[in-house]
């Protein structure tokens, strides 16, 4: 994975072709998320409580009635924005090259963050050194794997934002 900042606040992205695969893959799972009974530990790491006083339950289920809703519009919009950038993509070879404006790098940031939290919660991960040793006979190996690696996307595409911003 390489990636570089462009002045104007975009980036340009390139993915080996099992990468982006990776990433075609997360939206459909996170909108499977999003469908999940509410009492779904993921769902509610990705939709928190607002009130924590299991005597507010009244003023929750209010706060939630008049939230929800737009927070799912808004999660379902990035999902399609990642989509349709990585389906505008440029397969060169072994390479995929993703072109990213600001507004879609938001969007991925956005992405990549759920489906990290929504992943480190399915893994019981609550720090990200417990995926910098992998044992080998782990059987949830790759799936730490692949949580490693979403970080470590996410980590260069800030990266590249930073290189963006005026000296």
């Amino acid at each position: 994975m390489k990636c570089k900042g462009r002045p104007d606040g975009s980036v340009d992205l390139v993915l080996d072709p099992a990468e982006a695969d990776l990433l075609r893959d997360i939206p459909e799972q996170l909108s499977r998320l999003y469908e999940a009974p509410p009492d779904d530990p993921a769902l509610q790491r990705l939709f928190p409580r607002a009130y924590l006083d299991p005597t507010e339950d009244r003023r929750e289920q209010e706060w939630q009635a008049l939230t929800h809703p737009e927070l799912l519009r808004e999660r379902l919009a990035r999902l399609e924005l990642v989509l349709a950038t990585l389906a505008r993509s440029e397969s060169k070879g072994r390479r995929v090259k993703v072109g990213l404006g600001p507004d879609e790098v938001a969007a991925w940031l956005a992405v990549l963050n759920d489906a990290r939290l929504a992943f480190g919660c399915r893994l019981g991960i609550t720090d990200d050194t417990d995926v910098n040793r992998i044992e080998a006979d782990d059987p949830l190996g790759l799936e730490k794997s692949a949580y490693a690696w979403l970080t470590m996307l996410q980590g260069v595409l800030v990266e590249a934002l930073l290189e963006t911003l005026p000296e």
